[in-house]
């Protein structure tokens, strides 16, 4: 028999907070910014889905329904890219939703060699795991964490989708992947340590090469894709080391950076609205613009960065030394992960809101949506409340276990 129930842990339950929070925000900015006539029902379908299949997996412990809510997900996020229908972002629609397709393919494989080993897709009572299976349900992981060399899909799917769905995107859908290695891998029944200290070097390698790359591209939402890259290596390399710190720091990060990252979405969709430039290049002394908007973003870039007392200084803290106690090689590679984050972050917010041009900079630009501004606001204001009493949620999480 298989059951399509739902279990309710403090972890499952902390993470839907999280993702319908986002959600909400997302449905505010998108009602406040979108006026596009046509495909209005499209759009709040889409980001319903993405949210409602975000909640889903964090809440599920069947791998079956696991499997379709990820299906259900790459769908909404699929016609999300595509929602302008221009030719540039039905491409990039069909490219990820090709490349997410393939890999949950070889996923679902894994899955149903799950099943012939242990007769049940319950995640609490699988006891044996193939390296085969490991190896291909974790391409699926990968493939939705956004992991290099399986990320090629995010860039050109940020760059052509709506803010507010985008926000939602980088908030709950890149994280869905990290959930189901939380279940099935860290506190599942694959104790293989070789197997996991394999995915901790991906992970590492991963997190350091998307900061690299973002510290040296120029485009506004390539940035934030390998920004993206390279916090959810941040993420799965919490879950790949595991441990009370390991895991601990790996749930509150998604948090962080859910919050981090749908508020710099925001916050780019307001200044491009605003500008009409996607550019690093071509954009400087926004503080002038909008000082709320720079206090905003700097809040959030300094809980990305991992700055007391934002909610990112504790959980990326807690990462580390999660790395550090499963051994110093992993310590270090999380640290030199956090640098690059320090390096690109500074880069992006001092040329955005200064930057060598401010004496001569000629700003033509409309007043920002003030409903941008506010939410961008409000998610830098939660990830300093998360951070101020820090004590609370770890305390919740940790008093539930998984």
């Amino acid at each position: 028999m298989i059951g399509f129930d739902f279990f309710v842990d403090h972890y499952g339950m902390f993470l839907s907070a999280i993702f319908v929070f986002v959600g909400l925000m997302s449905l505010i900015y998108g009602l406040a910014t979108n006026r596009e006539k046509g495909h209005r029902l499209e759009y709040y379908l889409m980001l319903l889905l993405i949210v409602g299949s975000g909640v889903g997996v964090a809440l599920s412990y069947n791998l079956l329904l696991i499997f379709i809510l990820w299906e259900i997900s790459t769908f909404s996020v699929w016609r999300a890219v595509a929602y302008y229908r221009g030719d540039k972002e039905i491409s990039a629609a069909s490219f990820t939703f090709l490349i997410n397709f393939a890999a949950a393919t070889l996923m679902l494989i894994g899955i149903q060699l799950l099943y012939i080993d242990n007769g049940t897709f319950n995640i609490f009572e699988i006891n044996v795991i193939s390296d085969t299976a490991a190896i291909l349900i974790l391409v699926g992981i990968l493939t939705k964490s956004v992991t290099i060399p399986l990320h090629i899909w995010l860039a050109p799917a940020y760059n052509a989708i709506p803010s507010a769905i985008g926000a939602s995107l980088a908030g709950i859908t890149e994280n869905l992947g990290a959930i189901l290695f939380l279940r099935l891998f860290t506190v599942g029944a694959y104790g293989a340590g070789g197997f996991l200290n394999t995915v901790a070097w991906i992970a590492i390698v991963s997190s350091i090469i998307g900061g690299g790359v973002a510290l040296r591209v120029n485009k506004l939402r390539s940035l934030l894709a390998f920004s993206t890259i390279s916090q959810l290596g941040f993420i799965m390399l919490a879950f790949a080391v595991g441990g009370t710190y390991g895991i601990l720091g790996g749930v509150l990060y998604i948090a962080a950076h859910a919050l981090a990252k749908s508020g710099l979405f925001f916050g780019v969709g307001v200044i491009e609205d605003a500008t009409g430039e996607d550019d690093l290049r071509n954009v400087a002394c926004l503080l002038r613009l909008s000082p709320v908007l720079g206090v905003s973003m700097a809040m959030l870039v300094g809980s990305i960065i991992g700055f007391f007392p934002m909610v990112g200084f504790f959980s990326k803290l807690t990462v580390v030394i999660g790395a550090v106690e499963k051994t110093a090689y992993f310590g270090i590679g999380a640290i030199v992960a956090a640098i690059f984050t320090l390096l690109y972050n500074t880069r992006f917010y001092h040329e955005l809101f200064f930057g060598e041009r401010c004496d001569v900079y000629k700003l033509r630009a409309k007043r920002p949506s003030y409903a941008g501004v506010a939410v961008a606001l409000i998610l830098a204001f939660v990830s300093l409340l998360l951070g101020i009493f820090f004590y609370q949620p770890g305390h919740y999480l940790t008093a539930g276990g998984l």
